[in-house]
């Protein structure tokens, strides 16, 4: 019995930034795991304000309000001021930077084969 294989579609990307995407995918993996052994040990949670978050994400105030809304994201609220927790920010931010990836792939030139 056969099967009919789908066709199959490749993006063409360089060999240098092939290898430039899996040194960052590497060293992205292991920084989290080292920030999230950090915060484990840590007696006092690390939180953010909301100009401090979007400072360190590199994101507009907008962005973060708007992941707020979606609950994407959690804020304490402490003194009339919004808090981030260091670890969902670092979570939001793996989200945020995989839409955009994909986002970029779906433009990247596509080869059918068959």
């Amino acid at each position: 019995m056969t099967t009919l294989k789908k066709d199959q579609a490749y993006v063409l990307i360089s060999s240098e930034r092939l290898e430039s995407l899996v040194k960052t995918n590497f060293m992205l993996g292991k920084s989290v795991l080292l920030f999230e052994y950090l915060c484990s040990r840590s007696r006092y949670p690390m939180y953010l304000s909301a100009r401090a978050a979007c400072e360190v994400l590199g994101i507009p105030q907008e962005t973060l309000i708007s992941c707020r809304q979606q609950r994407m994201i959690r804020p304490k609220i402490y003194r009339k001021q919004f808090l981030y927790n260091a670890y969902d920010l670092l979570a939001l931010s793996l989200k945020l930077n995989q839409r955009n990836l994909q986002n970029a792939l779906r433009r990247a030139p596509r080869v059918v084969v068959r």
